[in-house]
């Protein structure tokens, strides 16, 4: 999922381009004066980009179209639409944080400090993400490799949710083997694998064949 408000608009009238630009010049600087308490006009130009991004990826109008963004933006009121859209964040995040919970609870003991470390900053995750003014910049440290890394250029919220979703696919694959038959095996070809930087299902999944079953 990515985004938080559908830009398909098939069937649709096309927007005010005009109209378009001023909810946008409108809701920027609501949120520029938000982010500066008052004092917008102090704001850098980096910041100002950081938060046109943050707005555009709150809107899910990040990879839209041209005409796409404008039917989202021609709005009768575009700061409560932009309200709406960082809720909805809020919502996902507690989504992402209950698949999160449940890698710990499938997880074997298997101790491996990238993991431990990623695991604990995406415990964080509604703590570190700043919706409003940062919704577009990945919230947390990921040191632990996926086996099938995520799409780099995922965003936000987004990139957190495919992590996850691939972590989660690891660790039930794990988790259904015997833990002892699991460390065995991975002292052996790889006796740091605690340490390093290194994917478990990866060591594992060759040598499937010397896993005992753990659900017996």
């Amino acid at each position: 999922m990515t985004g938080t408000i559908s830009v398909s608009g098939e069937g649709m009238c096309r927007a005010d381009p005009e109209r378009a630009r001023q909810g946008f010049a409108r809701l920027m600087a609501y949120v520029a004066n938000l982010y500066s308490m008052g004092e917008s006009s102090s704001i850098s130009g980096f910041e100002a980009r950081q938060l046109a991004e943050s707005i555009i990826y709150v809107l899910g109008i990040t990879h839209a179209t041209a005409d796409g963004a404008a039917r989202v933006l021609d709005a009768d009121d575009p700061i409560a639409l932009w309200h709406a859209g960082f809720d909805a964040l809020d919502a996902r995040m507690d989504a992402a944080l209950d698949v999160r919970r449940e890698i710990i609870v499938l997880m074997p003991t298997i101790r491996n400090v990238a993991l431990r470390d990623t695991l604990a900053s995406l415990g964080e995750l509604k703590k570190r993400y700043d919706t409003r003014f940062m919704a577009h910049e990945v919230p947390c440290d990921i040191d632990y490799q996926l086996s099938n890394p995520v799409d780099p250029s995922l965003m936000g919220i987004d990139y957190i949710e495919a992590y996850l979703a691939q972590l989660l696919e690891e660790t039930r694959w794990i988790a259904q083997f015997d833990v002892k038959s699991c460390i065995a095996v991975l002292e052996r070809v790889c006796p740091d694998y605690r340490g390093l930087h290194v994917n478990l299902y990866d060591l594992l999944a060759p040598h499937e064949d010397e896993l005992q079953d753990g659900t017996k």
